[in-house]
């Protein structure tokens, strides 16, 4: 079976865990190390096991029907996409808590403590990501970023926005810490971070700055199937533009905001858009 190029190894990489800790009692490490050099595998039950393992849906490798637990990148998807009734939902099972491995804890509680931030708890929030910083490896560079960066949304959240900028700065530092090449794999984690970023700049009244912000998140940003995202960028462009008097560019970011909309195909996103464009004309 032909699995989605790099789809494991990627994954296995966003984790900061080596092949020997994901192959454990699943495969021998040298069949994984195949299976990510070749994307092939012949074993469906090895590569839902792995799939498991790495908290992956099988249907983001492979194009089967999906057979096992709502996983950690599910959850992603529901946060990703403003459903966060549906997150919390799942991340209320206790049985998938005790189905985590211990590397995927601190991601665990990071999705925990964004859907607490988004409940308008700060504090529960600060808590949660506190846990998932301390059980955090150095090598998860991925994931701590994407700590900080909620960190930084916590404070900002509570109007205490020199420790949101010290924690937006940590996160900066980190990415600049990798090669352009793993930045780009890494878009949807960095536009979120200069997402925060910016949004932090323009309510302490530098909106040139974020406005810039905003231009790198949208230029990082993966192209396909990112429409949620796409539509917060410009809703907060045309936030920027305003304060700028930049009126081609706000009318512009106000057309890639219905665009993005249309082509997503989602009824809530283009119902949401709608009323968003209706209040500002």
């Amino acid at each position: 079976m032909k699995l989605l190029k790099g789809s494991l190894k990627r994954r296995r990489e966003q984790l900061g865990i080596s092949q020997a800790d994901v192959a454990e009692g699943i495969c021998h490490q040298s069949l994984l190390s195949r299976i990510e050099r070749t994307d092939e595998i012949s074993n469906i039950t090895v590569l839902q096991q792995l799939c498991a393992r790495l908290q992956l849906r099988v249907s983001n490798v492979a194009k089967i029907n999906e057979l096992t637990i709502t996983p950690l990148t599910v959850i992603r998807y529901f946060i990703d996409t403003d459903q966060c009734d549906q997150a919390a939902n799942r991340l209320e099972n206790s049985s998938l808590l005790r189905r985590l491995p211990a590397f995927a804890l601190p991601e665990y509680n990071l999705l925990r403590a964004k859907i607490a931030l988004s409940q308008n708890q700060p504090t529960v929030a600060m808590q949660l990501l506190q846990i998932a910083l301390g059980d955090a490896e150095k090598h998860q560079m991925e994931l701590m970023i994407e700590i900080y960066t909620e960190m930084g949304a916590t404070w900002t959240k509570q109007g205490e926005y020199v420790y949101a900028s010290e924690c937006y700065e940590r996160a900066c530092g980190l990415i600049k810490g990798y090669r352009p090449a793993l930045q780009a794999e890494m878009g949807n984690v960095i536009a979120h971070t200069y997402y925060h970023q910016s949004a932090l700049y323009l309510t302490i009244g530098d909106p040139k700055k974020a406005n810039e912000r905003i231009i790198q998140a949208l230029e990082i940003l993966p192209a396909k199937d990112q429409f949620h995202q796409i539509v917060k960028l410009q809703k907060l462009r045309v936030k920027c533009c305003e304060k700028l008097s930049l009126l081609e560019e706000k009318q512009q970011a106000q057309m890639l905001i219905y665009a993005a909309a249309e082509f997503s195909k989602d009824v809530n996103l283009k119902d949401d858009v709608k009323a968003y464009l209706n209040k500002i004309e």
